[in-house]
């Protein structure tokens, strides 16, 4: 084997190596942040799911008092039910739209609301697709 040949193969590999950093450590990012996107957006709509059914109509027996306390605790709840579900849903489609760059689920995230059979649907293709 020639004397020359050693140093010029460390330059090329060198210079090769220096030329595919900057794409490598591009790539490796862009998989991070898809692979968070997907995180996000699977969270998301399992919580969103999660809070579809909130409590309802508790028992006097847990929450003490007159007839009037339960009935006003239990219309609080409702209310804070629908107020947790609402932007928990909101969340869910903003993190949806955040995963768009990468991947496009099927079904409307316009509405106000995804259906339980639509979010079913989303989170099995976002599994598949993660």
């Amino acid at each position: 084997m020639p004397l020359w040949l050693t140093p010029v193969l460390g330059l090329v590999g060198a210079f090769i190596g220096a030329s595919l950093a900057p794409w490598m450590t591009s790539h490796l990012a862009w998989r991070r942040a898809r692979r968070e996107a997907f995180s996000a957006a699977i969270a998301a709509l399992r919580v969103a799911q999660v809070t579809r059914h909130f409590a309802n109509e508790v028992p006097a027996l847990y929450v003490g008092g007159d007839q009037a306390t339960v009935e006003a605790f239990n219309q609080r709840l409702r209310e804070r039910g629908i107020d947790r579900f609402v932007d928990a849903m909101h969340e869910a489609k903003v993190a949806l739209a955040n995963l768009e760059p990468f991947f496009k689920v099927s079904g409307d995230i316009d509405r106000w609301e995804i259906t339980e059979t639509d979010a079913a649907r989303m989170l099995e293709e976002l599994n598949r697709a993660r």
